[in-house]
């Protein structure tokens, strides 16, 4: 094999790799306009209407989405400078997403607004602590801007974290009862999966940020079991509510 045929392969495997993160992106984006789409026509059709901070919310998600999409779409077209560029703006969404993140969940509480199939401590808990995980991953995402494999891994668990708004719109939760909460957990992992399984098939290993991802989700879902039972917890929501 020549030095130029083995660059050639190289290239191909790497283009291959770039091409698997828009494709688990478009699927993810999938989930989260087909979750949203049974239940968004009705916020806008129902009596109350939907309050403007949920609206100012679901745009900045949307905003999200769309450009965790783009991204991919810039790397797999070698815009590498426009990705870099457009980067920024996500730095500016991370936080406001964060922010919206906190402020929806605590209004929700507040309106006893909460899916009948989440205790409502596990739902204050897994919605307060799950968005700090996001910004977490993100944060460490842009720490590691420079180094490309650590980088668009960690920026894909980060969004793998804030899947389950859109898996709970998708799947039967209420017919799973008590166990919605792992359902829902284990459906998020599960995609984690798939980029593992990519690795094995594109590096033959699984690279380290995975593993960091993975292991920052169980270490948040042990933690969302602890303190969603906890006294202070139970507190918090009565004088949220009251």
């Amino acid at each position: 094999m020549t030095a130029t045929s083995m660059a050639g392969d190289i290239r191909r495997i790497g283009q291959g790799s770039d091409a698997f993160y828009l494709w688990i992106s478009l699927a993810m984006a999938a989930v989260f306009i087909g979750g949203f789409a049974k239940t968004v026509p009705g916020d806008f059709l129902d009596t109350p209407r939907l309050p403007l901070l949920l609206h100012v919310h679901g745009a900045v998600f949307t905003l999200w989405v769309l450009l965790f999409v783009a991204q991919p779409a810039f790397i797999v077209r070698g815009s590498t400078r426009v990705h870099r560029r457009i980067g920024w703006i996500g730095v500016g969404l991370a936080a406001a997403m964060v922010v919206m993140g906190v402020a929806a969940t605590l209004f929700a509480v507040h309106l006893h607004a909460i899916p009948p199939f989440f205790p409502p401590t596990i739902f204050l808990v897994m919605n307060l602590v799950g968005v700090l995980e996001f910004g977490g991953l993100v944060t460490a995402g842009i720490a590691f801007r420079h180094r490309r494999e650590w980088h668009k891994r960690l920026m894909l668990c980060a969004t793998i974290s804030i899947l389950g708004p859109g898996l709970g719109r998708l799947l039967p939760m209420p017919s799973f009862g008590a166990a919605a909460p792992l359902v829902m957990f284990a459906a998020t992992l599960a995609f984690v999966v798939v980029g593992m399984i990519a690795d094995l098939v594109t590096r033959h290993r699984i690279h380290p940020a995975y593993i960091w991802g993975m292991g920052i989700m169980v270490l948040t879902h042990i933690v969302i079991g602890l303190l969603a039972f906890a006294p202070p917890t139970r507190a918090l929501l009565h004088f949220i509510q009251s």
